[in-house]
């Protein structure tokens, strides 16, 4: 006999489950939000992949896991948090890059879910936060290299004036550009 506790666990799990039809669809979906960026960089084919991070057993950071064959694909990977059933757990819609490394397989911790899958966990603070819906079109600052200053950062002296003097420079340059064109084609 099946116990009352076990059937509601499965009928939970059930009701998380998506097919694949569904999975492709909404993830066709999520990737939509992303697409300028793909695009505007030159990344028609961006190998898109939204996770669920999770803080997995003995572990005091998220992480996010890849199987061995989206590994394999040998390709940079780009991904969003998502829950179990595709959905976004982010309103910001942040979208990340994970680096190709060669070396995933003796980097990446190997871990076995109770349902017998073999994926490798990646910590979330080693994804380079690409963008989200309030910085679309601005430069993200790369917490990774900590030498780029951060155009955003009231306290970086005179970067803003600096910022201002490269807008200056390259108008002139697009107005010297124009007459010269425009004297060509007289």
């Amino acid at each position: 006999m099946i116990s009352t506790k076990n059937l509601n666990k499965t009928n939970k799990t059930n009701e998380m489950a998506i097919t694949p039809e569904e999975r492709k669809t909404k993830v066709n979906a999520l990737r939509e939000e992303h697409e300028d960026y793909f695009q505007t960089n030159g990344l028609i084919n961006a190998l898109y992949i939204p996770k669920m991070a999770y803080r997995p057993t003995g572990k005091d950071e998220l992480y996010v896991s890849f199987f061995p064959s989206e590994f394999e694909k040998n390709e940079d990977i780009y991904t969003e948090f998502v829950s179990i059933g595709y959905d976004t757990e982010d309103p910001k819609r942040t979208l990340y890059l994970h680096k190709h490394n060669p070396h995933w397989k003796e980097e990446y911790e190997l871990i076995e879910s109770s349902t017998g899958f073999i994926r490798h966990i990646i910590p979330v603070n080693e994804l380079k936060i690409i963008n989200d819906v309030t910085s679309r079109g601005k430069l993200i600052h790369d917490f990774a290299n900590p030498d780029i200053p951060d155009p955003d950062d009231k306290e970086t002296p005179g970067l803003v004036d600096a910022l201002v003097e490269i807008n200056k420079t390259l108008k002139t340059i697009q107005l010297t550009l124009n007459s010269i064109l425009n004297k060509n084609y007289k």
